[in-house]
C-alpha cells in the first residue's frame, strides 16, 4: 500500500479519536500539523533510505524472475529441438533398418537364385555324365554282341565246313546253333 494513505489514514483517525475539544466547526488541532510534518519527515526518511534499496531488491527479483522464463524458454527450445533431432535421427536408423533388410533380401534372393543355377548346371552336369556312360555302355553292349555274333558265326562256319552237310543236316544244324545262342548270356 501506499505510504501517503497509510499515513492520511492515520491521521484521520487519530483527529476523529481525539473528537471535539470545542464546539466552534473551525477549530484547530496543531497536532494534526505535527503528525503531518513528522509523516512527511517519515516518508522522506523512507525514500531516501529504504526506498532505494526497496526497489533494487524489487528489481533484482524482476531481472531473476525475468532471466529464469528466458531461460526457462530457451531449456524448451533445445528440448524441441533435441526431440526434433531424436525423431530425425529414428526416422534416419529405420530408413537404414528398412533399406538394410531390402539390401538382404536381395542378396538372399540373389544367392538363391545362383544356387538354383548351379544346381542346375550340376544335374545337367550329371545327365551328361549319366547319358555319356549308358552311350558307353550301349556300345560296349552292341560291341560284345557282334563279337558274340561274330564267334558265333564263325563257330557255325567251322561246323558247317567240318561237316558238309546235306540241306536237312544243315537244317538241325541251325536248330542246334539257335538253341545253342539261346542258352549262352549276353
Amino acid at each position: 500500500m501506499n505510504p501517503f494513505v497509510i499515513g492520511f489514514s492515520n491521521t484521520i483517525a487519530s483527529v476523529a479519536a481525539a473528537g471535539p475539544t470545542t464546539n466552534s466547526p473551525l477549530h484547530f488541532d496543531y497536532t494534526y500539523f505535527v503528525q503531518l510534518i513528522s509523516f512527511l519527515i517519515l516518508v522522506w526518511i523512507l525514500a531516501r533510505y529504504a526506498w532505494k534499496p526497496l526497489m533494487k531488491i524489487m528489481e533484482s527479483r524482476r531481472q531473476f524472475i525475468a532471466d529464469n522464463l528466458a531461460q526457462a524458454e530457451q531449456e524448451r527450445k533445445d528440448a524441441e529441438k533435441i526431440r526434433l533431432e531424436y525423431q530425425q535421427e529414428m526416422l534416419k536408423a529405420r530408413q537404414e533398418a528398412q533399406s538394410i533388410i531390402e539390401k538382404a533380401t536381395k542378396n538372399s534372393e540373389k544367392r538363391a537364385e545362383e544356387i538354383l543355377i548351379e544346381a542346375r548346371k550340376e544335374t545337367e552336369k550329371i545327365k551328361q555324365g549319366a547319358l555319356a556312360d549308358i552311350e558307353r555302355e550301349r556300345d560296349r553292349a552292341i560291341a560284345d554282341v557282334k563279337a558274340q555274333v561274330i564267334d558265333m558265326s564263325i563257330a557255325v562256319a567251322e561246323k558247317i565246313i567240318q561237316h558238309q552237310l546235306d540241306m536237312r543236316g544243315q537244317e538241325a544244324l541251325i536248330e542246334q546253333f539257335i538253341q545253342e545262342v539261346g542258352d549262352r548270356p549276353c
